[in-house]
């Protein structure tokens, strides 16, 4: 409960901070989510010390995303390899060239995903974590069915949605906070029941050209 409440009351950074500070803000709040609620391996281990030096900070960070759970069996993560893996898993890992970005930067426009129109090179920022500016949602049915066709041709992730909560990429209407997993979920769940919500056939189209471009 403690750590739900902290995380929840330092989603705001201030609005005279600039974007780019907002921004490592809110990638930094997402590693100290991970450490808080899934790796209290590492809170016992370095915060039990009477104090903490930069290393130390520093090393929190890698094994945040490399290292394995106490709790995890030891052949989970066995070697290198693997935990490559997992840091990679925290990435979209986007398969589309750079080519296509304005194809799907105009179906994002025309279906009204964000509140403003995003350039092709925003589109390719951010489904390559490298998005410095978030955007604010405007039809998340339509960006978590957009993501989840991509997702089902392996061109990116399929951990999408934790990934876009981690890089905090796309915002809460209204709100200077991350979309969390479970936006994304519901959104997905409620665009799979309505198969006439709006925009869905200017999205099909266009995954209908990236599947004849993409897949074999």
């Amino acid at each position: 409960m403690f750590a739900v409440q902290f995380l929840a009351g330092h989603h705001h950074y201030g609005e005279d901070r600039t974007a780019d500070e907002k921004n490592l803000h809110r990638k930094a709040l997402g590693a100290v989510g991970i450490l808080l609620l899934e790796r209290a391996d590492l809170v016992k281990q370095f915060f039990s010390k009477l104090s903490l030096e930069g290393q130390d900070i520093d090393k929190i960070i890698v094994l945040v995303y490399t290292e394995r759970r106490d709790d995890d069996p030891v052949e989970s993560y066995p070697d290198k390899t693997a935990r490559v893996k997992r840091v990679q898993e925290m990435k979209l890992s986007c398969a589309i060239r750079t080519e296509d970005m304005p194809l799907l930067a105009d179906c994002a426009n025309d279906a009204g995903f964000f509140h403003k129109k995003i350039t092709a090179q925003e589109m390719n920022d951010l489904v390559h974590g490298t998005l410095t500016t978030p955007l604010v949602a405007a039809n998340l049915m339509g960006i978590a069915y957009f993501f989840d066709r991509l997702s089902a041709m392996d061109l990116i992730s399929h951990r999408w949605q934790t990934v876009l909560e981690h890089n905090g990429s796309i915002l809460l209407q209204g709100k200077n906070k991350p979309q969390s997993r479970s936006n994304y979920s519901s959104a997905l769940n409620r665009a799979r029941s309505n198969s006439f919500f709006s925009y869905k056939n200017d999205i099909d189209i266009l995954m209908t050209h990236i599947r004849k471009k993409y897949i074999p």
